[in-house]
């Protein structure tokens, strides 16, 4: 098992240094598609472009940075047409994705393999009226964030967030990992969830998944950023897991070593002595 996934991780680290790997896979690892790498470092092929608008749901900025696995663009779609569904009215405001090609996206450390999303909040007015996220406003402990392009105050859209936030927990092919946010978000969420006496298992897996990021990150007061992680057949093409997997996500079938394992086998000389050379890409904490 060990060799394979060294030789898997061999494709990899090729596939991020070819020139061309990530317009298509390289004929010296025609196995490598898709997600291939970890968040913060690698690249995507074969994604696809989330509908500028849909059901519910559109684009924050006209620009080349929508591309995703096919899984989370249906995901987005779905999760935004079921809250429209319930709550008309409101819109899903969609940030960056990956590039088609994924790799480096300018204000983000991760954002390179697909499978990353920032999500713009639903507001409304102070008198409930729901209104169109046009930036990002920081949402402070009681829902209240001063919208600069409107000059006024609005309010987060508790409902709404929770109904979004409860279709990606339950969507079963999306595999979401993570949901990063702050934590006066999320506390508005889970408190408006148990209130309404929303299924204990949902209520759970959001809590687990919600994290607010450590400083120096951004304190993601201001938007979701989700994140998926790897299906077992996309680690059979490159994706590597990163991070932890809930007990409800699907996983590879036989276990794999882990990321720091696999660049100290790479790296490390020839009988097996430890590694000397600093593993800066592997970082233990998420990227965003």
């Amino acid at each position: 098992m060990l060799r394979r996934a060294l030789s898997l991780a061999s494709a990899v680290s090729a596939c991020l240094t070819l020139a061309g790997c990530a317009n298509t896979p390289s004929p010296l690892v025609p196995n490598v598609t898709g997600s291939v790498g970890v968040p913060h470092r690698g690249v995507l092929t074969a994604g696809v472009e989330l509908p500028r608008e849909s059901a519910g749901l559109a684009w924050l900025r006209n620009d080349d940075r929508h591309y995703g696995v096919p899984r989370l663009v249906s995901a987005l779609v779905h999760a935004a047409k079921k809250v429209d569904d319930a709550r008309p009215g409101g819109t899903l405001v969609v940030g960056d994705l990956s590039r088609k090609n994924g790799g480096e996206l300018s204000g983000h450390a991760s954002h390179r393999v697909g499978r990353d999303v920032d999500l713009l909040l639903y507001m409304t007015t102070l008198d409930g009226a729901p209104v169109r996220s046009r930036g990002f406003s920081s949402v402070g402990t009681d829902g209240l964030a001063y919208d600069k392009n409107r000059s006024e105050y609005l309010r987060l859209d508790v409902e709404r967030e929770w109904l979004l936030v409860k279709a990606l927990v339950e969507d079963t092919e999306a595999n979401v990992q993570w949901i990063f946010v702050h934590q006066n978000i999320e506390a508005l969420l889970l408190e408006w969830a148990r209130a309404r006496g929303e299924p204990t298992e949902t209520v759970y897996r959001a809590m687990t998944m919600m994290l607010r990021p450590k400083p120096p990150a951004d304190p993601h007061d201001d938007h979701l950023h989700v994140r998926t992680e790897c299906l077992p057949d996309e680690v059979d093409h490159g994706c590597v897991p990163f991070g932890p997997v809930w007990p409800w996500l699907k996983r590879a079938s036989r276990p794999s070593p882990s990321t720091a394992d696999l660049l100290r086998e790479l790296l490390g000389p020839v009988g097996g002595a430890p590694a000397t050379m600093a593993l800066a890409d592997v970082r233990e904490e998420p990227s965003f």
